[in-house]
């Protein structure tokens, strides 16, 4: 969109540290006293009109103040926070909590989800790193009648992995039948990724369409970053904000983190491809609905596109994206100097 006015950023800004730090709209009244402006009421108030005609704020009703639009917490972070950075000394006091637990996986991913979500004063989540070339690969399946028209998969990968699911067919399948097409389709399978199996599934028909079909979506449950390690915290903070205090919105929040679905939700939005380059995401511009109320900061991290990983900070759309922003780029920054160790260990001790 088209830049705005010197003044007008100078207030939009205002408007969104004030409704960040008070959580209410904000009027012409409240910018005056508390900022000792250089024009009156009247003339903030007509700034106000101009912004809100161009969509960056907007006031619940009639007699209120206004409130930032996903649009004014764009224009914000595109527009008027530059390129923020953590102080030096809040640097350099991460980077010493990290060397105390550098050679653990475990303990920097719970070190970093902690110290994210006390920076942020939202909620913090990190997934462990993986090979970004690592898929889920069929070793061997079973198809067991269950009822007449009922058969149960049951799906082993080469990693170990066991995916379980029940098909339904239009007609009574005999066991020796079932075996005869799993003993087929076990031999062109073996060693396929989702993708192949896709490819392969093409040239089969009837319960062996199904099957193959089956298969590959059991691959890519396994592929979906939920499989993951991931870790998060600050889950308090989430639920002392007001969007979120009590009802129906917290105990959605607590089931999006802990069921997995906000990773299954946010992915195909990430662009992987750019370690430690902040991705910011508000309200609407989120592709998925259960998303939508919120404000979210991510970044990956990793080794050469090879080994990558996520962090990040979720709250509500009136978030800190300043503080957020710097805290996730630091952190992303720090966690991929670490991958980037382990790698060169791994690679050293194994040449």
């Amino acid at each position: 969109m088209q830049r705005l006015t010197a003044r007008q950023e100078q207030l939009l800004r205002l408007i969104i540290h004030e409704y960040v730090s008070a959580r209410k709209a904000v009027g012409s009244k409240a910018l005056v006293e508390g900022y000792a402006l250089p024009f009156s009421s009247a003339t903030i108030r007509n700034e106000m009109v101009e912004l809100e005609r161009a969509g960056l704020i907007d006031h619940p009703h009639t007699s209120a103040g206004r409130v930032p639009t996903d649009r004014g917490y764009r224009y914000y972070v595109e527009h008027l926070i530059g390129d923020p950075r953590l102080a030096p000394s809040e640097q350099m006091m991460i980077s010493h909590q990290f060397r105390q637990v550098e050679a653990q996986l475990e303990g920097w991913m719970q070190l970093a989800v902690t110290l994210l979500a006390r920076n942020t004063g939202n909620v913090s989540l990190v997934t462990a790193p993986r090979a970004r070339a690592q898929t889920a690969r069929v070793k061997h399946f079973e198809l067991i009648g269950i009822q007449d028209q009922v058969v149960l998969l049951v799906l082993v990968t080469q990693e170990s992995g066991v995916k379980q699911s029940f098909l339904h067919w239009h007609e009574a399948v005999l066991q020796p039948d079932l075996r005869q097409l799993s003993d087929r389709l076990n031999a062109r399978c073996a060693g396929l990724g989702a993708a192949e199996i896709d490819a392969l599934a093409d040239g089969e028909a009837g319960l062996g369409l199904l099957v193959a079909e089956q298969i590959a979506e059991r691959l890519r449950e396994l592929d979906n970053a939920t499989s993951l390690d991931v870790q998060h915290a600050g889950l308090e903070h989430a639920l002392l904000q007001p969007e979120f205090a009590g009802g129906q919105a917290a105990g959605q929040i607590v089931e999006l983190l802990r069921g997995g679905g906000f990773l299954s939700a946010l992915l195909p939005q990430v662009q992987p491809d750019s370690p430690d380059e902040v991705q910011v995401f508000i309200g609407s511009e989120n592709s998925a609905n259960e998303l939508q109320q919120y404000g979210i900061v991510v970044a990956t991290y990793g080794v050469r596109r090879e080994v990558i990983g996520l962090v990040g900070v979720i709250g509500p759309r009136r978030m800190p994206y300043e503080r957020s922003i710097g805290s996730v780029r630091h952190m992303a920054g720090l966690m991929s100097d670490l991958v980037g160790r382990f790698y060169r260990a791994g690679g050293e001790a194994s040449g």
